[in-house]
């Protein structure tokens, strides 16, 4: 009888062995030589995660997070992109995150820390904005700058990648410049840009704006964004055309005219900047109010051709929109209640340049001290 409960115990011992060496080996770290191999089995033999996993005897959930930290964007020889797994990627990034864990790393274990942060980052907030608010935050015993967010994501300590910010591929445009048309230019006289007067230029008197058209799929000829800019405060009006015509700009402007009544429309929009699009190149009918009225409602600029830096505030905010509406998005299901939405979004926004006051709290905060010096 002893002999036998000696023997059972001894089954037993080898079973627990047993069971520990298969969770040793189950659990075992993914080396370079696995990572080349999901490379190939990925890349060249388009194998699933599935077919992975049973190929080097990992498991699933392994075999996908290895694959989401390898994964880079490569460009095609017809200038398109595609997404692969990079074993060499990879093993960078996890040599980064054993060696930086820790005292080293300064978001360290805060696990907490790093989900608002990819949370922030997939709700639209750039990184400047999320070191700001995590600045005041009593919750959150680390504070970080936003230059640490952007290192974070960039050596994979993060979830988020640079694909999930706005600005987050930079690319150098190169762009021919092209010779103006001379019947143009005539047209353009006294309403060029280096025609505006000195407090537009100053950016320091209220009513002076940018306009442009953002578009969504290319050569688009259907639905259209009227987006004009305010160049002290940043606020954002952005009008849904349904094309890109002449005609379709000045009902947008008629529209918004009607809104702050003819007296307010002409105290608000004391002049408009724009670029050399042929939509905006009827400039009587841009300056002309819906009433008839022979007094103009506003002025037009015309930007230098090719210079969009002129107008910056325009160019900036745009790629705001774009967090929304990336390009190549169509505009044809696109509603007035979300074109209304995105602009709220613009113009309560916290900004850096304002000490993280919104663009409308700037404007209440302008509106106040009127009346009070009235």
């Amino acid at each position: 009888m002893l002999n036998d409960q000696t023997q059972h115990k001894t089954r037993r011992l080898k079973m627990c062995q047993n069971d520990s060496n298969i969770k040793t080996k189950q659990f075992k770290q993914i080396t370079l030589e696995d990572r080349l191999l999901i490379e190939h089995l990925s890349n060249k033999q388009n194998k699933n995660i599935t077919e992975i996993a049973e190929e080097i005897g990992k498991n699933k959930g392994s075999i996908s997070r290895e694959i989401k930290i390898g994964l880079v964007e490569l460009l095609n020889s017809d200038l398109s992109y595609r997404t692969e797994y990079s074993a060499y990627v990879a093993q960078k990034k996890r040599d980064y995150n054993s060696s930086a864990k820790g005292a080293n790393l300064k978001i360290g274990k805060d696990i907490e820390l790093s989900k608002y942060i990819d949370a922030e980052i997939k709700n639209k907030i750039s990184p400047e904005v999320i070191a700001e608010k995590i600045k005041n935050n009593e919750s959150f015993n680390t504070k970080i700058c936003y230059k640490t967010i952007y290192n974070y994501i960039d050596d994979g300590v993060l979830i988020s990648s640079r694909k999930d910010l706005i600005c987050g591929k930079y690319r150098s445009s190169k762009k021919k410049y092209k010779i103006e048309k001379a019947i143009t230019t005539q047209s353009k006289e006294g309403r060029r840009i280096t025609d505006r007067p000195k407090e537009v230029e100053s950016r320091n008197e209220v009513g002076h704006w940018e306009m442009d058209l953002v578009e969504g799929t290319k050569n688009n000829k259907g639905k259209v964004l009227l987006v004009l800019s305010d160049r002290m405060f940043r606020r954002e009006i952005i009008e849904l055309l349904p094309n890109k015509k002449q005609e379709s700009v000045i009902n947008a402007l008629n529209r918004i005219e009607r809104r702050f009544s003819v007296k307010g429309f002409r105290e608000e929009f004391k002049s408009i900047t724009t670029d050399n699009g042929r939509e905006f190149l009827d400039f009587k009918g841009i300056e002309k109010s819906y009433t008839g009225s022979k007094i103009k409602r506003t002025s037009q600029y015309f930007a230098t051709a090719y210079c969009s830096w002129q107008r910056g505030t325009n160019e900036n905010i745009n790629k705001m929109i774009r967090r929304f509406l990336p390009k190549g998005t169509s505009f044809d299901n696109l509603t007035n209640k979300e074109v209304k939405e995105i602009e709220k979004y613009i113009n309560t926004y916290p900004r850096k340049m304002f000490k993280f006051k919104s663009a409308k709290e700037m404007h209440e905060t302008y509106i106040k001290s009127q009346k009070q010096i009235a």
